[in-house]
Parts: structure tokens; C-alpha cells; sequence
């Protein structure tokens, strides 16, 4: 008897407490409010969410077919480390227009609810096709059957269910704005870092580092031909060459130990190059290490003198002014188009030292897509060191700082002004050392 009313108590709590998860999980969020519609960008203003368009739709149920939510959660939780890692918590007006939602409980693969922009579109299509390319330890299957023979350079076509899933995954995070001008400089760090003397003799780690992380576009030379680069538009670093395009030193000269670790940490944006912020520090200084061994200017050479950046000149209509007829003098438009779109004259017939295609930066994408970082200092420092080994010269023996602050601030008129991460003078002091 008294193991029958145990029994019965169990049973009869069982079905409590499947009735309180069927109420509170699946009526209760459709009871006495509205859903959420809206999202509140990192600069604080209250947006609509954005539903999908066609193409990112089907990708979606490409996403749920090929069963990608079985192993990546939608979702940034509010605790400690989460939005160092991914980004910014979700929010509730995110998912709108998710039915059914997919936050995901397990994370065999990382996090997508902030992969959008993180990469090009040709690093997702390499990834897909074959993961271990990309990165040696993947356990990620393989989607060949989302491919369709090859092009003439070799590279494996993507079907329009390929095109369709990477579309969706550019969508994810892209809600809450050009959120990842701030995350790359609080996760990355943008301050110029000194190189600790513990890792200089990192060869053999940063080896590992290298075969585990970089092998694939980079290539086990250094020659910059893995297996990855046939997908790539934008071409993998030669690194046998020496010849790196973000420097803080002039010209012709070899970068720092500290420009190669804020490259590594920061990524390379509208590229296949990612943010390396969650390798340890250690690690991202070992790999360095290493990477300096393929070259012999590395041992031959010492990098130039670091140019100051001084502070910023007032952004005001007369320095945009003025920008502008430094633009026309400087015949930026050759290139950059009058728009600044990318599409001037000169555009199609652009190659780099390798006789790879260069396009040109298109500035009305704003900040967020800038090559050398999203702040006003970084594009006042591409203007004075030039990107070696491409077309786009150095200024500093031609404008003086001032005018060069004001052709930052004319090329900073194409684009929407909220993509530029505008630091505070003592932000940009410890940043970038004036």
C-alpha cells in the first residue's frame, strides 16, 4: 500500500511538472505580450529586426536539412566569457523571424549567432566543401553534394543551395548593426603590444600553431598555395616574400612583431583571414615567431621607425572639403571611383606584386569593411605606410598629417558613419602611441 501511494505521488508530480514545461514553454510566451520586433544596436538606438530575404530563406532550410543545428547553437548567453568569445548577448528581437527557433544546447561546433561578416563568403565555401582544408582538426562532415563540378581556375562551383547557405549564414548577428567595429578591439585589443622575450625562441610551438590554423590557405612553404586559396578572391599572404601590407612602418620596410600580432588578432576584414583572438597569446606569439621564418629579410632586415599618428583633426565640413580636392589631386577616384565604390577606371586592370586581381576598397560599405580596422587611425596609417606589395602607394611623402587627416575624413563621407569605431583622444593615445 504505502508503495503504491509513491508511486502514485511520483506520477502524479511527473504529470505537474510536464504540464508546468508544455504552459510555460510553449503557451505561456504567446499569452499576455507581444514578440519582441525590435533590437537595440551597440550604439544604443532601437532598430526593427530585419526579416529574410529569398535567398537567405532557403538557406535557412538548406541549414535545417543538412542537420548544421545538430552541432552549432544559435545563441550567446548572458555570462562571464560568452561575449568575449562570440560577441554581444542575443537579444529576443534576433530570433522574429526564426520559426522554429534554433538555439541549440550543444556546441560540438562553435556558436553562429554572430558568424555573419566574420569571414568572405569564399572561406564558408571552401569550409563546406571540406573542412579539414581549412582547419586539420575539424570533425565538420564534409557537403560535396553541394558543389557542381569546377571552374576553369580549378575551384569547385557551388550549387544555388550553397550560395543560398552562406547567405544565411552572413545574415546571423547582422541585426544589431556594425556591432564587430567595437567586439575586435575588446576582445583583439588594438594597442600596439611589445613583444615578451619568453616566446623569442617559440619556433617549435608556433610551428604547431601554424600546421594547426594556417596551413590551409598559407600553404606548408609559406607560398601562400593550401589547399584553401583556389577558393580565395583575395589571395593568402606569401609569406616566403616578406612583403606584408599592414604595417605601422614605412614603406618597403618589414613590419613589427607587434603589426603581425594585431593582423593575427584582428583578422582582415571582406577576406578569408578571421580574428584569431581566441588563440592564447602565447600561441599568437609563437606563430609569429614561426612565420618569420620563411623569410630572409626577417634575419637581413630591421623594420623602419613606427610612424606617429597624431591626434585627429576635427571632423568638420571644411576638412571633408578639403579632403575632397586631395582625393582629386591624389587621383584616388582612378581607382576608387568617383563614388567611391571600388569601380574607377582603373579598377579591372589591378594586380598585386603576384599578378593576383586587386579590388579596390569600396568606402561606402563604411568602417566595418576596412581592410586595415575600423577606426580613423587605422585608414590615417594605411595612407602613410601604403599597402606593399598591392597599387595603393604611401602618402607620407606627399601630404602632410593634416592633409591626410583630411582625406580620412572625406573617404569616411562614402560610407554610413555609425561602421567607424570613433575612439576617445585618450583611447587613441593608448591605442596608437602619440
Amino acid at each position: 500500500m504505502q508503495n503504491k501511494r509513491i508511486d502514485t505521488f511520483i506520477m502524479g508530480m511527473a504529470i505537474v511538472f510536464m504540464g508546468a514545461a508544455v504552459f510555460i514553454m510553449g503557451l505561456l510566451p504567446w499569452l499576455g505580450r507581444a514578440h519582441a520586433m525590435t533590437v537595440v544596436t551597440m550604439d544604443g538606438k532601437v532598430v526593427p529586426a530585419q526579416p529574410y530575404t529569398p535567398l537567405e530563406a532557403r538557406g535557412r532550410k538548406v541549414y535545417i536539412r543538412e542537420g548544421c543545428w545538430y552541432c552549432h547553437s544559435q545563441y550567446v548567453r548572458p555570462v562571464t566569457g560568452e561575449d568575449r568569445r562570440w560577441g554581444p548577448p542575443s537579444q529576443e528581437g534576433e530570433y522574429a523571424y526564426d520559426v522554429p527557433h534554433m538555439f541549440g544546447t550543444r556546441r560540438i561546433g562553435p556558436d553562429l549567432t554572430r558568424e555573419g561578416g566574420r569571414v568572405a563568403d569564399d572561406w564558408h565555401f571552401a569550409h563546406h566543401f571540406n573542412p579539414r582544408m581549412v582547419v586539420p582538426d575539424s570533425i565538420m562532415p564534409q557537403f560535396p553534394w553541394l558543389y557542381n563540378g569546377v571552374d576553369a581556375g580549378g575551384r569547385p562551383v557551388p550549387t544555388e543551395d550553397a550560395v543560398a547557405l552562406v547567405a544565411y549564414i552572413q545574415k546571423l548577428g547582422s541585426n544589431l548593426g556594425p556591432w564587430r567595429k567595437n567586439f575586435l578591439y575588446i576582445s583583439g585589443g588594438s594597442a600596439i603590444p611589445v613583444v615578451p622575450a619568453a616566446v623569442q625562441d617559440g619556433v617549435e610551438e608556433g610551428k604547431k600553431v601554424f600546421l594547426r590554423r594556417c596551413v590551409g590557405c598559407h600553404g606548408e612553404t609559406g607560398d601562400g598555395k593550401g589547399p584553401v586559396a583556389v577558393f580565395l578572391a583575395t589571395k593568402p599572404r606569401i609569406f616566403k616574400d616578406g612583403i606584408f601590407k599592414f604595417r605601422s612602418t614605412p614603406s618597403g620596410s618589414i613590419p613589427t612583431d607587434g603589426d603581425l600580432y594585431r593582423t593575427i588578432t584582428m583578422g582582415v576584414r571582406g577576406t578569408a583571414m578571421p580574428n584569431w583572438h581566441e588563440l592564447t597569446e602565447e600561441d599568437r606569439w609563437f606563430v609569429i615567431q614561426y612565420i618569420k621564418t620563411f623569410s630572409d629579410r626577417f634575419k637581413e632586415e630591421t623594420p623602419g621607425d613606427v610612424i606617429v599618428i597624431p591626434p585627429e583633426a576635427p571632423n568638420t565640413p571644411e576638412s571633408v572639403s578639403r579632403g575632397k580636392g586631395l582625393y582629386d589631386q591624389m587621383k584616388c577616384a582612378e581607382c576608387h571611383g568617383v563614388d567611391g565604390t571600388g569601380n574607377g577606371p582603373s579598377a579591372s586592370t589591378l594586380r598585386d606584386n603576384w599578378g593576383n586581381p586587386v579590388a579596390p576598397r569600396n568606402f561606402t560599405h563604411g568602417g566595418t569593411d576596412m581592410k586595415s580596422g575600423p577606426a580613423p587611425q587605422d585608414m590615417y596609417k594605411a595612407f602613410s605606410t601604403g599597402l606593399d606589395g598591392t597599387p595603393m602607394p604611401s602618402y607620407a611623402d606627399f601630404l602632410n598629417p593634416d592633409q591626410r587627416w583630411d582625406l580620412v575624413h572625406y573617404v569616411m563621407s562614402f560610407g554610413p558613419p555609425d561602421t567607424y569605431l570613433i575612439l576617445s583622444p585618450q583611447q587613441a593615445g593608448d591605442s596608437y602611441g602619440h
